[in-house]
């Protein structure tokens, strides 16, 4: 046995034992004085025994420097460079986080134990996990970490609680460094990560995350929980930090030595409610072209188990699911009415993105006979679109296609996965009779509405304007809102986001007064705290400032915007805009729409795919699509054109957010 391994072994029992006879009081059960043992006394011992366990791993740790990156980009944590890496086999293969190849860089530096510096290449990587495999070339064997599965990295035996140690090397003499805590979680991230307290600085991704014997039970990566913040190294040195299982890591690491990248697998599924929380596995839709819709997976269908996992919530089917990569084949079981059925899907890399396609109407949901029962019934049609000759006011929708609509949500989710601008049917009853309607939806890109339909103008009192703010939140914003007496139907959001150094909340909102009376749009204007730029942390302010006014006003949740001034014909962009596409696709949940200028410089965020649980749209103002826009299209985001935007036309867009 390794020698250090055997004196960890020792500290370990020495540190368990006194730590036992403290707690449990040992002694005195036996009639004997208490152990005391003095704070000092103890930190020495733990200190020694961090020391100890670090010394088994640091051999295998090594230093990666990126050389001739790109000026631009990458902030404070970019600056705090080199990072480190684990040696995984004996010639010369290294595994670190996906830190180092955040930035184009024209070479990658490995410095090692005895400080060697080595010129590496990129393997492969892991997508799914943000691991990278690095390779060297050395004239002698290198000294590896053990990959053998430890038993605390698997989540049925993890000892949450138990101290875990993150261990790395710093700086141009490739230091020593070290960070004690304890393991908080595992199946983190959909089910791909451990979670530990530990403060976790980016000269620790790449390394090992360790127990009180030196054994390795993940790699440290730059992660942050979904929704959590903009960027994946945010939270770092914050007491969260996670690192994906060496079980898992083993598994994959001679894909990743054959050179095979490997990316999260994905189903083509859609929950029919937007809370993963919620009870009921229910699959509103599947996507066209997707695995579930090859292995036979049905609008309807209810989930009965992943991979032999018992599931009651589409949390739980995200969870189990997520530890699957693309090309790996999952067990499915599913009821189908009275039946049961198995499948198994295989998994795949990417779906063809989403299209948003759009009827043109505005429905309600109306109960039947108390809660027994419920309608989805025509509200509004929108002028223009494809239903205005096909649909009724009060049209009730029964089917589309062969799926029951029983709720305005799976209804617009229908939608949104339908098949390009193909023909479908939709089952309506109209006055106690029963028939089909065929009609082709148009794509959301194609269909900027330009009128309100009647039935949703607002004709009743003038609104006001006053000063609305969070009570916890120092950022000046204004509310235009109607009064608590006005008559109104169920009215849209749009958030203004105010240049830094400009009029006050109150002023922006004078000329909004008219289009936002007529058309049914609250609107709140937010100013930055500091006079020269937006910060990342008021984002939130922004996305609980919108859930406030949600809940205090009559708004439907699928009509809520984000917007600038710039976003208006012959406004100049400026920091606001970058802002609002900053909190749109951070807080998708919140907000379905976001309207800017296109000569806006985007801002640095990750755009991942649009969701049809929480669907984002933009409209952007100019006299062509700017290259930004590019990977938003990819991604499924719809984008309307437009040259001509005035305050109606903007307030018009939101309220038809709504629309379906």
């Amino acid at each position: 046995m390794n020698p250090l391994l055997a004196n960890m072994n020792r500290f370990e029992i020495a540190v368990r034992g006194l730590l036992l006879a403290i707690c449990l009081g040992t002694a005195s059960a036996r009639g004997q004085e208490p152990v005391s043992v003095s704070e000092t006394d103890y930190r020495i011992l733990i200190s020694k025994a961090v020391r100890q366990a670090a010394e088994v791993v640091l051999p295998s740790i090594v230093t990666i420097e990126q050389v001739g990156t790109a000026a631009s980009g990458g902030g404070e944590v970019a600056q705090d460079a080199p990072t480190s890496g684990v040696v995984v086999s004996s010639d010369g293969h290294v595994l670190t986080s996906s830190l180092v190849v955040q930035n184009p860089s024209a070479s990658l530096l490995v410095t090692l134990a005895d400080g060697t510096r080595k010129a590496a290449r990129v393997i492969a990587r892991d997508h799914h996990r943000e691991l990278v495999l690095l390779k060297i070339e050395s004239d002698t064997p290198l000294t590896p970490v053990s990959l053998k599965s430890p038993s605390i990295a698997a989540p049925s035996n993890a000892r949450i609680g138990q101290t875990v140690i993150g261990v790395g090397r710093y700086g141009t003499e490739s230091s020593p460094m070290v960070s004690r805590g304890v393991l908080s979680a595992v199946g983190r991230l959909d089910g791909i990560a451990i979670q530990t307290d530990a403060r976790v600085s980016p000269s620790l991704y790449g390394g090992p995350l360790i127990d009180l014997t030196g054994q390795v039970l993940g790699i440290l990566i730059p992660a942050v929980a979904e929704g959590g913040a903009e960027n994946i190294t945010d939270w770092y040195d914050s007491g969260i930090a996670f690192a994906i299982p060496t079980e898992t890591i083993a598994k994959n690491l001679d894909r990743l030595i054959a050179g095979e990248s490997i990316k999260a697998g994905v189903i083509g599924i859609v929950a029919r409610t937007q809370d993963p929380y919620d009870d009921g596995t229910e699959v509103a839709t599947v996507r066209v072209r997707s695995p579930a819709e090859e292995a036979g997976i049905r609008a309807g269908d209810v989930i009965e188990s992943v991979a032999g996992h018992s599931v009651r919530r589409h949390l739980d089917i995200k969870q189990w699911l997520g530890s699957f990569d693309a090309g790996d084949t999952v067990a499915i079981r599913l009821r189908r009415g009275d039946e049961s059925l198995d499948v198994d899907v295989k998994l795949v890399e990417t779906i063809p993105p989403l299209n948003p396609q759009r009827l043109g109407l505005v429905v309600k949901r109306l109960s039947v006979d108390g809660d027994e029962g419920s309608q989805v019934v025509v509200d509004s049609i929108v002028p223009g679109s494809p239903a205005e000759s096909k649909f009724q006011v009060e049209d009730e929708l029964t089917k589309v296609g062969k799926v029951d609509v029983r709720d305005v949500q799976s209804l617009r989710r229908l939608l949104l996965t339908a098949q390009d601008e193909a023909p479908i049917s939709v089952g309506i009853r109209r006055g106690g009779k029963d028939s089909t309607i065929e009609i082709t939806p148009v794509a959301v890109s194609k269909s900027e509405p330009a009128e309100l339909p009647e039935s949703l103008e607002n004709t009743g009192k003038p609104w006001g304007i006053e000063e609305f703010k969070l009570p916890d939140a120092a950022n000046a914003s204004a509310i235009l809102a109607p009064k608590a007496d006005a008559d109104f139907n169920r009215l849209g959001l749009l958030m203004i986001l105010l240049n830094p150094g400009g009029s006050s909340p109150e002023k922006s909102l004078a000329a909004w007064v008219e289009p936002a009376t007529r058309t049914g749009v609250v609107v709140c204007a937010v100013a930055p705290t500091d006079n020269g730029r937006w910060k990342p942390e008021e984002i939130e302010t922004v996305s609980r400032l919108a859930a406030l006014v949600v809940k205090q006003h009559r708004i439907d949740p699928a009509a809520v915007a984000i917007a600038t001034e710039g976003g208006m014909s012959g406004a100049d962009a400026g920091p606001s805009d970058a802002m609002a596409i900053a909190v749109a696709i951070t807080e998708k949940r919140t907000f379905s729409g976001v309207a800017v200028s296109a000569k806006t410089r985007p801002p640095a965020v990750r755009v991942t795919e649009n969701d049809p649980e929480s669907p984002l749209q933009f409209l952007i103002t100019g006299d062509e699509l700017p290259p930004w826009s590019a990977p938003l299209k990819q991604a499924g985001y719809p984008i309307l054109l437009s040259k001509e935007v005035d305050a109606k036309r903007m307030l018009v867009w939101t309220r038809l957010l709504q629309s379906i």
